[in-house]
């Protein structure tokens, strides 16, 4: 995600203004691409800590599946995150992009297999933003499923793409909504292993309170195109910023025919530049 003329250059300031429509864009992207990293916030400080200008030092997220009886998977995951920003030179408003890395480590057990740990497979994104204003945003790129899974219950063995778009509206005094769309479709790997291609959109609100703390509801659909099979899951995520660290908490529940697991929790602890 390298959109023309962006510069490798430090991290741009913001004013008050620009920066209280930046805290969403971050939400936004570390929400639904892993993790929430701060609330759609109104004051100084607090535009400072989730500013993505400002990128994420890093961030563990500790989370645990229960597929299904006997089933079960629980994983740590460590980001990194890499942004710039800068304001656009026609038509106002500002571009810029963000670069991520995570490594995941897994523990999971089936009922047919005796229990493995180690690495899961990695996942690293680009994305650009062409365009962000007051109201509106628009994000794309792509990710990048690596096999690096230390065990095969712990990771699927392919290359797998995932083209990502996301139109983002900012309702101000109140949050943000968006609609999250990514194709994971598998290009290379273990021919012995199944290819991945599956379609999952998630459309999202999230309320901020308080000035640092957030509420963020999502549901999932993930469509799988070789089973023709699609399967659903609703979360509920709370979060608060304390003095730089954000800390989240998220509930999932699978439901519908072909759902693919029970339920989750996923959980969060982020520290900033």
């Amino acid at each position: 995600m390298r959109p023309g003329g962006v510069r490798e250059t430090p991290v741009l300031r913001t004013s008050f203004r620009s920066s209280s429509v930046i805290p969403c864009v971050c939400l936004a992207l570390a929400c639904l691409f892993g993790a929430a990293v701060g609330a759609a916030a109104q004051d100084e400080k607090t535009t400072a800590d989730s500013n993505p200008t400002r990128p994420i030092l890093f961030s563990v997220r500790p989370e645990f599946y229960r597929i299904a009886d006997g089933t079960w998977r629980m994983q740590a995951i460590g980001r990194y995150d890499q942004a710039t920003m800068r304001n656009r030179r026609w038509f106002g408003g500002k571009r810029g992009m963000l670069l991520r890395l995570e490594v995941p480590v897994v523990s999971a057990d089936t009922p047919a297999v005796s229990r493995a740990s180690g690495f899961g497979d990695a996942y690293a994104q680009i994305l650009t933003v062409p365009r962000l204003s007051g109201r509106f945003a628009f994000v794309a790129g792509t990710g990048l499923v690596l096999p690096t899974a230390t065990n095969s219950l712990l990771g699927t063995g392919q290359w797998i793409l995932a083209p990502t778009a996301a139109p983002i509206w900012f309702l101000r005094g109140v949050g943000m909504a968006l609609i999250l769309v990514q194709d994971y479709v598998s290009v290379a790997g273990d021919d012995a292993r199944p290819a991945v291609h599956f379609l999952a959109v998630t459309p999202t609100f999230v309320r901020s309170f308080a000035k640092r703390s957030w509420v963020l509801v999502d549901l999932e659909s993930k469509t799988d195109w070789h089973r023709d099979t699609t399967v659903f899951k609703s979360g509920v995520q709370l979060g608060r910023i304390f003095s730089g660290v954000g800390l989240w908490v998220k509930p999932e529940v699978a439901f519908g025919p072909n759902r693919g697991g029970n339920w989750n929790l996923k959980t969060g602890i982020v520290w900033y530049r």
